[in-house]
């Protein structure tokens, strides 16, 4: 119970699991209210007027962490009741290191023990609707935030800029939509040395100032929606670059530019949905030529002479884990992959995806390359094939596990079913 607790991650998951499980560590919590603060919320009939409050041997809500999911734990109707819970766990939680986006509209850093309880705030997500003097309150408060999601449309969010300038060092940053926003790009200058991570769902021209400045980053991932990316990769030299992913590209020259103004310290590259393969094999030999140290990597074997680049790829990258083949395979490939695969995959290699395998190999085939392949890396019984589509026992279901994500934000959409825990029952 104590480590569920410390995660609101976890409660979600009771939520479809195990209603009663819920249900009694909620009633746990609440029994942590003041005596007149129970007396409101059963006049007010948001809970039942025969609860009882239940005595406690251990304090579950001081050791609470993350606090990202608590708004799909809570009666959604009952504000009341959601304001007196978030009084609690902030007068009582010393050590939040992440709040949920519902509790950004509370004042909470008013609230009794705030000083103590948000000064560890370690993530944050900043939103189009959040309350600028709500952030400005924070930023008196809150000095240790590394992981900030930035969600703003607009061009002004002066709250957001002082929460981002006074922080001591932020690291990772996720930028959802188009950020215009001058304040927030100023603010987080004072950071370029120590942002390592830096995810954007859409490249803009203001962002694009800040990007050549972040001279450690280690993690890059743009989706390219627009086609801004080609206007500014040439400025694009991250020689401490780890991580690279790619979505919508107009182009892979993109894609080559970033690689090969790196150090070959890159051990993932990932792309996704590209408009134009021409330079596929271009690609595949930079990968083999300025990064031998990569571990998973999309490769293309759609154009000719990939398959031999991917070759060398094998030859070269003794430290390969997984490759995804993206974009359809060149039938004259077909048959030479698979004895490629066989013959010179590093011993490292042990996930393959290629999408819709169904359409490229009959159950023979496949049976043929596990054979060899067990044979060939003793004590790999598991198949190391991927595909979007199930085949039987012969590929495994291709996801985002795949690559390894090695960081992962707390705010993403749920999906998880509220219920009404303390009325209803």
């Amino acid at each position: 119970m104590w480590n569920t607790l410390c995660n609101m991650t976890q409660l979600v998951k009771m939520m479809i699991d195990n209603y009663n499980q819920l249900y009694n560590t909620i009633n746990n919590i609440i029994s942590n209210l003041p005596d007149n603060t129970n007396k409101t919320l059963k006049d007010k009939n948001i809970i039942e007027t025969n609860f009882k409050k239940q005595k406690l041997s251990f304090n579950y809500v001081r050791f609470c962490k993350y606090l990202n999911d608590i708004h799909e734990i809570f009666p959604i109707d009952s504000i009341l009741l959601r304001e007196e819970l978030y009084k609690l766990f902030i007068s009582e939680c010393s050590f939040i290191k992440c709040l949920s986006p519902d509790m950004l509209s509370y004042n909470i850093y008013k609230y009794p023990g705030a000083n103590i309880s948000l000064s560890n705030l370690h993530e944050i997500y900043c939103y189009h609707k959040i309350d600028q003097d709500f952030c400005h309150g924070l930023a008196q408060i809150c000095r240790s935030i590394e992981k900030i999601y930035v969600k703003i449309y607009g061009e002004k969010s002066s709250g957001v800029a002082k929460l981002i300038e006074m922080q001591n060092q932020i690291k990772y940053i996720f930028i959802d939509g188009p950020l215009d926003c001058k304040e927030i790009v100023q603010a987080l200058e004072k950071h370029v040395n120590s942002i390592i991570h830096l995810e954007m769902t859409q490249y803009t021209s203001t962002i694009h100032f800040l990007i050549p400045k972040l001279i450690n980053l280690q993690y890059l991932k743009v989706y390219d929606n627009y086609c801004e990316l080609k206007k500014y990769v040439v400025y694009l030299n991250h020689y401490n670059l780890r991580a690279l992913d790619l979505c919508f590209l107009s182009s892979l020259d993109i894609a080559i530019s970033i690689i090969k103004n790196t150090n070959g310290n890159l051990w993932r590259i990932r792309i996704d949905n590209t408009d134009n393969t021409d330079k596929a094999k271009e690609y595949n030999k930079t990968i083999h030529k300025y990064c031998p140290n990569i571990k998973y990597v999309t490769v293309f074997l759609n154009r000719d002479g990939t398959l031999k680049e991917l070759k060398k790829i094998f030859i070269k990258c003794q430290h390969l884990v997984a490759i995804d083949i993206n974009d359809e395979i060149n039938t004259k490939y077909i048959d030479e992959l698979i004895d490629l695969l066989a013959e010179f995959a590093p011993p490292t290699l042990c996930k393959i995806h290629i999408d819709n395998i169904k359409s490229y190999y009959d159950e023979q085939t496949l049976n043929y390359f596990l054979i060899n392949w067990g044979n060939r890396i003793l004590g790999k019984k598991t198949s190391p094939l991927y595909s979007n589509v199930y085949y039987q026992d012969f590929a495994h279901i291709y996801n985002n596990d795949f690559w390894n994500n090695y960081i992962t934000w707390n705010y993403k959409v749920r999906t998880a079913k509220r219920v009404r825990c303390l009325v209803d029952k």
